[in-house]
Parts: C-alpha cells; structure tokens; sequence
C-alpha cells in the first residue's frame, strides 16, 4: 500500500472540498478557478475535476499514459530515464493539460489544480514523499 499523502489544511480558494494546501502560492489553485477546467466540470454533474468521470481513462489509465509515451516520444525524443511512478506522473499531468487546455506550445506551462495534482500522486505516488510541484517555464 503506497503511503498516504497528508492532507494539510485546505487551500482558502478551494471550493470543490478536495484540495490541499500545496507548497507554493502558484500551485494553490482549485479545478473551478480555472476557466478550462471549469468548462469540463460543468458537462457533467460532479463538484469537482477529480470526480468527472473521465479523468481515470485520459489522465490515469496506464494504456492511455502508454499511448501519451508514443506520441511524447514521436513529438520530442525519449522521455528522460525516469522511474516508472514519476514517469507516469508526468505523462498523467501532460494528459490533463491537453485534456483541458489542448496544445500550448513546448515551453508554455499552465497550473494543475491541487486536487487534481494530489489525485494523481496517490495514483502513482513517490516511494519517499518527494515531488517535484510546478516549474514555470524557464527562457
């Protein structure tokens, strides 16, 4: 069973009851203050991103992360050696951007909502609790 992650305190700007407080202001956002992923939550009838039911097949199914593999490698290379769990992270993260947002470009970066981030780490958690978070786009 992988650890559990601590569910600190909810962020202030939660409204969907399932984020966390995250370790920078950037990355404490919920899935319905970003428009994108607002628009996803309002075609079905759930309160929150994490809930919709179709983000376990697009962001959390290992065959579609395969296939998420092939075209990351088509489009760009190898993905960097990484272990299997971070790896997945990744491509989970990848999928729910063009999922929501679509294309943005090779270095445009947007913010996953915090419950969306924390459903994706306990999918695929990190043996020792180390996460890497949000990275703005360097350049």
């Amino acid at each position: 069973m992988p650890p559990s992650l601590p569910m600190s305190s909810p962020s202030s700007s939660c409204t969907c009851g399932n984020c966390a407080r995250m370790p920078t202001e950037a990355e404490n956002v919920c899935c319905k203050e970003i428009p994108p992923v607002k628009i996803n939550i309002r075609c079905t009838p759930v309160s929150c991103m994490t809930l919709h039911p179709g983000l376990e097949p697009v962001c959390l199914n290992i065959y579609s992360l395969q296939n998420a593999l092939n075209i990351y490698r088509a489009d760009y290379g190898p993905l960097r050696d990484r272990g299997y769990e971070r790896r997945c992270r990744h491509l989970a993260y990848r999928s729910f951007v063009s999922w929501c947002w679509g294309y943005l470009g090779r270095k445009v970066r947007v913010v996953v909502p915090a419950c969306v981030v924390l459903r994706i780490r306990r999918e695929f958690p990190d043996t020792e609790g180390q996460y890497v978070g949000f990275r703005a786009a360097l350049g």
